[in-house]
């Protein structure tokens, strides 16, 4: 009888420890996910660079209109001085702007929203500018650095 009890209390000791064990695994598991959602860790954003054009098909104050490789639209400008590469989407609701070529803006249909050529609001509703890409010319050509992160989700 006394046998039985040794291994009565051996196996309630053992499920014991198993357990406790489990339940601090598990609570360190809990705390680690707890602390990366406190304090993710710091991605830096990593870009691709995309060609578009050569810089004598853009004439000056005149836009050539691209897409990105998530199929979003991106106005290339030439400003005379520079090429700026800029989101057709506005600020304020997201309607797609025009280039006016004749006054050198942008035009918001949606709400009379007008931008200057380097995508700074000048009237209108939007509460700030349009949203610009870095550009990059190389021997002549024109490349825009378009953001990698969630080309997968596109």
């Amino acid at each position: 009888m006394e046998e039985t009890q040794n291994k009565i209390l051996n196996r309630r000791e053992f499920i014991n420890a198993f357990m406790g064990t489990s339940i601090l695994a598990s609570l360190g598991l809990f705390f680690s996910y707890f602390l990366r959602f406190l304090f993710p860790p710091i991605r830096h954003k990593r870009y691709r660079k995309l060609y578009v054009t050569q810089t004598k098909d853009i004439p000056s104050g005149k836009s050539l209109k691209v897409k990105d490789l998530k199929g979003q639209s991106i106005n290339i400008v030439n400003t005379g001085k520079e090429f700026i590469a800029l989101s057709t989407k506005c600020s304020h609701l997201g309607c797609n702007v025009i280039w006016k070529d004749r006054e050198k803006k942008f035009f918001c249909p949606c709400h009379d929203g007008y931008f200057d050529a380097e995508g700074n609001v000048l009237s209108g509703p939007p509460p700030k500018s349009l949203s610009s890409y870095e550009v990059e010319v190389v021997n002549e050509s024109i490349f825009i650095h378009v953001d990698e992160v969630n080309l997968g989700n596109a």
